[in-house]
């Protein structure tokens, strides 16, 4: 059973002073986009700023990071999508792991600009690889020290860090674990990607739920990830809220990882509709 009902979802955001929904913005259209945060408080987590082409672009990564700034977004309300594609901040290869902690720290860098929250990054394990003992210990060891260069960066902002390949949540319990006396640094489960997985959703809350700090929600039907509206996939969704209201990460913030005002839309009744 859903947790809560949508209007009483976003009052109890007024209560909690965190915003609970959030959508991804497009510059295209972003007066609508806008008008649909204001209508139902939405927050908002960017993702243009994972584009290497942007970020290689000075002129143009100003221009856009000025586009939000002119909006006057509440400070420590939304959130960024870090730098993910190609980046191994565990890679064997110095040369790699420094170019990925590089973009990760331009990741950081914009955020503090836009005034978010916090910045989500992806994992990277190889779930091919995860037998192997120093694969795995590096992967640990490297990524304990990435998160905490990060987090010393910039002491406004939380850091997160997404599963994505994982097959089960233990890594992501023992990388939190390692940091855990870092209260800025929490796990964003992505629940399409954890359905993914093909395992049991208990078995991730019960072992992340210390650490949760945000979820990733989108549909798919359990085969690839399609970034579908809910309820146009195959996930048991009352299952899912279930779990979350269980482990009391019913005030998690949540993004609906969905591009389009449409599909965006839909989700909205989707959860509007959930009782």
């Amino acid at each position: 059973m859903y947790f809560v009902c949508l209007t009483d979802f976003l009052l109890s955001q007024k209560t909690v002073g965190v915003t609970m929904i959030e959508i991804i913005p497009n510059t295209q259209e972003l007066e609508a986009y806008t008008a649909l945060a204001e209508q139902y408080s939405l927050g908002f987590e960017y993702n243009d700023f994972f584009e290497p082409q942007l970020l290689d672009d000075p002129v143009g990564l100003e221009e856009r990071i000025k586009i939000y700034q002119s909006l006057g977004r509440p400070q420590g309300l939304d959130t960024l999508h870090g730098a993910f594609y190609d980046l191994v901040p565990f890679s064997w290869d110095d040369g790699i792991r420094r170019h990925s902690l590089y973009r990760m720290q331009q990741s950081v860098e914009i955020a503090g600009r836009l005034g978010c929250r916090a910045v989500i990054f992806h994992a990277g394990l190889n779930p091919k690889f995860m037998k192997g003992k120093r694969y795995y210990s590096n992967w640990l060891e490297c990524m304990t020290d990435a998160m905490s260069r990060l987090l010393a960066q910039d002491s406004s902002l939380e850091i997160y860090c997404e599963n994505v390949l994982e097959t089960t949540p233990e890594p992501l319990h023992e990388l939190a674990d390692r940091l855990k006396g870092e209260k800025r640094f929490g796990i964003c489960v992505d629940v399409a990607h954890m359905m993914l997985a093909k395992g049991d959703p208990e078995e991730w809350f019960q072992t992340l739920s210390p650490y949760i700090r945000h979820f990733h929600l989108n549909d798919n039907h359990l085969e690839t990830d399609d970034h579908l509206a809910l309820g146009r996939g195959s996930i048991d969704w009352r299952l899912i809220f279930g779990g979350i209201k269980c482990h009391g990460l019913g005030e998690v913030s949540q993004l609906l990882e969905i591009n389009g005002l449409e599909k965006i839309r839909e989700s909205l009744k989707f959860l509007e509709k959930m009782e």
